[in-house]
């Protein structure tokens, strides 16, 4: 088993080629043609992956076939081969196609590129139908198995053993989700405004640019009945943001949706550097870190 902080080269993509079935994938996770720039180039172990939520067709915990998925460090789908997705989502390696390595990271010489002619003979695919994306996400299904409760206290246990949480922030993860559940059986917590049809701003944000998340009672003048502003929801996680100021990480025109691989258009929207999902309302937590997302509309621009 590979430990944090370990490092790793990934193996060359020729290597990683013999270990996938027809369908591009190992044990149901698919390698990515926008994997194969990171091919026999060297990181450090993020964290082992004990568990992910997975959206597909509803929100659960699940385990990966055979327990054997890590990240390294931050590195995160360029969305290049999927027509140009803006998700960015964090990117799974399974530990077969990384091997360890000693000493300190070198100067990768080798070409690691790959013809596009060659990628079709090895089905690296992008897409299940003319409609429907094949991708890491939209495939986790395939690659996972649900949880019970008690599989999930057991994984936490894990997780702190390898070092992916410290004690105090699984008892987080245990406790915070049982809260909000008895709270949410007195009162709502959720975020809700009072409009049926909710406004919208274009500030055309770059990446780069430095803004500032507007106060939180703010917010909710823009959101309707059900939390969502033109149908992106404002997530509860999304209050300790308020007030604080972050850099524009990219815009958000187009992703892929988990739950049925489809690909929507996405108005005067951004993703800030650094601000992910942490999962603190998930029972046991997850590791993905996904990005969060901001209408522009909850942000000033700071000059």
């Amino acid at each position: 088993m590979l430990k944090p902080n370990q490092l790793v080269k990934v193996r060359p993509l020729k290597q990683i080629l013999h270990t996938l079935d027809t369908e591009g994938c190992l044990d149901g996770l698919p390698f990515m043609p926008e994997m194969i720039e990171y091919c026999e180039k060297i990181f450090r172990v993020a964290s082992k992956v004990e568990k992910t939520c997975v959206d597909n067709p509803t929100m659960y915990m699940a385990e990966f076939r055979n327990n054997d998925v890590y990240f390294l460090e931050d590195l995160r789908c360029s969305g290049l081969f999927h027509d140009g997705c803006q998700r960015a989502c964090r990117i799974f390696w399974k530990e077969s196609w990384l091997e360890p390595v000693s000493g300190i990271k070198s100067e990768i010489t080798e070409d690691s590129s790959i013809h596009s002619d060659e990628m079709d003979k090895q089905k690296l695919r992008t897409r299940q139908t003319d409609e429907i994306y094949f991708c890491q996400s939209t495939w986790l299904r395939n690659a996972t198995k649900p949880l019970s409760a008690k599989e999930k206290i057991f994984k936490l246990f894990t997780d702190v053993k390898i070092g992916t949480y410290n004690i105090i922030e699984a008892l987080k993860l245990l406790l915070f989700p049982l809260l909000r559940k008895l709270v949410r059986k007195i009162r709502d917590q959720h975020p809700r405004g009072n409009l049926t049809k909710t406004p919208e701003e274009v500030l055309n944000l770059q990446p780069g640019e430095v803004v500032e998340v507007r106060s939180f009672d703010e917010i909710i003048t823009t959101l309707d009945k059900r939390g969502k502003n033109k149908g992106l929801l404002f997530d509860p996680e999304m209050k300790i943001f308020c007030g604080k100021r972050f850099k524009v990480r990219n815009r958000l025109e187009k992703m892929i949706l988990e739950r049925n691989g489809k690909m929507i258009e996405v108005k005067n929207s951004v993703i800030l550097e650094g601000v992910t999902c942490e999962c603190y309302f998930a029972f046991g937590g997850c590791p993905r870190k996904e990005f969060q997302y901001w209408r522009e509309i909850w942000l000033k621009r700071v000059n």
